[in-house]
């Protein structure tokens, strides 16, 4: 954090727009030291001294961010915390808790709490880089859901200009190339799309689904596959990871370890990818591709157990280069493993985790033919 002034000599304008702060606190002095501080810093903090004062300013004043004391009279934190996510889920709040009620802050960042602050608060340069880092992560957020918003508006309104186009032209046959390219042209812009939406739920992972498609394509190449098939692969790829929607980015970007319910999350994205792309027509077996790309041969993935031949082909390349590219690239969780223990990981599970000729192919395009993903982390050829 860069050096600043004392917070009483610090001159500050009018409150910005997204800087306002709902401090609920039934301790008095407490509050007031806070949110005196808070004020100085250039927040405009609004006061309540129980949950049920702070909920109704909350509806009157929709603050930016909301700290709430965990222990009060009346509706306790939690209580106030569930409140709040019903009436303003997008709302972020802090906790702001004794040191003796770890159990109740579990609790709280279990329910959704973006964060929490000990009492006493010794550093208040603490209390302001929380307040900050919580409104940055909340402008994010709102940043991407208005492009998901955008992005869905856009495929709609191509795809009912597309509509239009058809019925206008199917009469000619010039007309009607003219509108087999706009399809293409369309279902592309629609698959890119779409592909985006996942990579903003995942901002850490922004290109894995690409450079996914560029390995698996390779592999598919090399094990001698018809065009057309590859050509299903390579959406496939494109949008594998489509039904991390539905995950809530906190999971997404965790940089520690997933419990089991958060990993339970996770697993249930190829189940939901193949329910978004089931109602797409594409003539490819897209969704079924995508809801298979995490089984193993051996039984052990997910999300069915599938074996062997009653796992797509093409699901089985997707796999195993999504397993490259994954440990090749850095994760919130850790840094970039690299290319050779990638082709380590995949060779100790080939024939067991992972289809043998599919591994086979990919070490040789990687191993000798040179492959490397241009634009991760893993540089050159190993």
């Amino acid at each position: 954090m860069a050096q600043r002034k004392d917070a009483a000599s610090v001159e500050v304008g009018p409150p910005e727009q997204d800087m306002s702060v709902l401090y609920i606190d039934d301790e008095r002095l407490v509050r007031q030291a806070l949110a005196g501080y808070l004020e100085r810093v250039g927040f405009q903090v609004y006061q309540a001294e129980n949950g049920r004062e702070g909920l109704e300013k909350l509806k009157l004043h929709g603050p930016s961010v909301v700290l709430v004391d965990l222990k009060m009279p009346g509706l306790n934190g939690l209580e106030v915390l569930a409140e709040i996510n019903s009436a303003s889920p997008q709302t972020p709040v802090i906790i702001v808790s004794g040191a003796g009620m770890m159990a109740d802050v579990i609790e709280a960042l279990r329910l959704g709490a973006w964060d929490f602050l000990t009492k006493p608060v010794q550093d208040m340069e603490i209390l302001e880089h929380t307040v900050r880092k919580a409104l940055e992560r909340a402008r994010m957020m709102r940043e991407r859901r208005e492009h998901r918003l955008y992005l869905e508006r856009e495929v709609k309104r191509q795809t009912q200009a597309l509509r239009r186009e058809l019925k206008e032209r199917k009469s000619a046959q010039e007309a009607l190339k003219a509108s087999i390219d706009n399809l293409q042209q369309t279902m592309a812009g629609t698959i890119h799309a779409f592909g985006q939406l996942a990579e903003l739920r995942d901002p850490y992972t922004a290109g894995h689904q690409r450079r996914v498609s560029r390995l698996a394509g390779r592999v598919a190449e090399e094990l001698g596959i018809p065009e057309e098939e590859r050509r299903a692969i390579d959406v496939a790829a494109v949008l594998h990871d489509i039904g991390k929607i539905h995950i809530p980015a906190e999971i997404l970007n965790k940089p520690g370890t997933l419990t089991e319910i958060e990993m339970s999350l996770i697993k249930t994205h190829p189940r939901v990818g193949h329910a978004v792309l089931e109602t797409v027509p594409f003539p490819w077996p897209v969704a079924e591709i995508v809801l298979q790309h995490h089984e193993k041969v051996d039984g052990s993935g997910y999300p069915a157990g599938l074996r062997e031949d009653g796992i797509r082909r093409e699901a089985k390349i997707i796999c195993v280069a999504d397993v490259v590219e994954a440990m090749s690239s850095h994760r919130p969780y850790r840094p970039a493993l690299g290319m050779d223990p990638a082709l380590e990981s995949i060779t100790a599970g080939r024939g067991t985790k992972y289809d043998a000729d599919v591994v086979d192919a990919c070490l040789v395009v990687v191993r000798e033919k040179g492959f490397w993903f241009e634009d991760s982390e893993s540089r050159g050829p190993v």
